[in-house]
């Protein structure tokens, strides 16, 4: 069953020039994007910082305004919501990048978990610190956290705090924003396995925003590539990993590494590595294909028309020219 269900997002931001007038120009952060999510699935974007991914999320979650499209939540739709939205924040819920700067440094833990316990459900007194207890007890900390303050934390152990305040309100969808990626490399498995569990146990839906391919691919199901504002790929997890469609796919998967030095040489040697260039620059982005300007495949019709998704073999679709019969 469909959960989630965006539909040609756009997200656009109006910018000033300078603070005493020059006019204005416009970042086109999110170009059409669509996409859907599952009762019980995890979805992964993946893309190079600059790619509009996080700027999915905030949409979702009306940090920010679209500019255009259609974002529905268990039929219901989001862009079109006023006032305080408690039933919405109540089914959507997040998990930050930064744990250290996600968490108020002068409130204890207990508090932080149980300030939307108070506002949603009216848990107050003992009620409140039994349910705290026991969402500190699901991502594997003891009680006693309840009374500690941020600082007396390890990076890993404020995420799972982070994680019990996304939980506290039995959500349906969590926005996980580039979760791991503040943690070093042991931490981060322990960190996933856990949002595995979790998802196992509640029935969980994640959107898991990401750059790190190897990462996005051990906790999804499916995952979409993002390069300035538009997803080029969307497919299973392991067809995407191990036979992509899209060469800005196969340029990312350089850039994982694996342990076998032997291994890396060769996969390096048959793969095309991505320019050491930035990303265009989304207030005036290219016409035709937004990766032509990077893509050593490219061809005339990729500079001047954009590519629409096709189907590829394995599951899924890519939006190349090179899938298009008639290019």
């Amino acid at each position: 069953m469909t959960l989630l269900d965006v539909e040609n997002l756009d997200v656009h931001f109006r910018v000033k020039r300078g603070l005493f007038g020059g006019g204005s120009y416009t970042v086109r952060a999110v170009n059409d994007v669509s996409f859907t999510i599952d009762a019980g699935e995890t979805l992964g974007i993946v893309g190079e910082s600059g790619s509009g991914k996080s700027t999915v999320g905030r949409a979702l979650l009306r940090l920010v305004d679209a500019t255009a499209g259609r974002i529905q939540l268990d039929g219901k739709e989001v862009t079109q919501l006023t006032g305080r939205m408690l039933d919405f924040r109540r089914d959507l819920q997040v998990i930050f990048q930064d744990p250290y700067s996600s968490l108020n440094p002068s409130m204890v833990i207990g508090a932080t978990i149980g300030e939307p316990l108070g506002l949603h459900q009216g848990l107050t007194g003992a009620d409140r610190e039994r349910r705290v207890a026991e969402l500190l007890d699901q991502v594997g900390l003891p009680a006693d956290a309840a009374s500690r303050y941020p600082s007396e934390f390890s990076g890993g152990q404020r995420q799972r705090i982070a994680i019990a305040r996304a939980l506290a309100l039995e959500p349906r969808l969590i926005i996980c924003d580039e979760p791991v990626s503040a943690l070093d490399v042991s931490t981060q498995s322990q960190v996933i396995n856990l949002l595995e569990e979790l998802q196992e146990r509640f029935g969980l839906s994640y959107l898991f925003i990401a750059h790190d391919l190897a990462v996005v691919r051990h906790i999804s199901s499916r995952i979409g590539v993002m390069y300035l504002g538009r997803i080029l790929e969307m497919g299973p997890a392991d067809r995407v990993y191990d036979a992509p469609a899209h060469p800005y796919t196969e340029m990312l998967l350089t850039a994982v590494p694996v342990a076998d030095p032997v291994a890396q040489r060769e996969r390096k040697a048959k793969r095309r590595t991505l320019p050491v260039t930035e990303l265009p620059s989304p207030t005036n982005p290219p016409g035709g294909c937004p990766f032509h300007g990077r893509c050593p495949l490219v061809m005339d019709v990729c500079r001047t028309t954009l590519p629409e998704p096709r189907p590829v073999a394995g599951g899924g679709w890519a939006a190349c020219h090179r899938h298009d019969t008639n290019a």
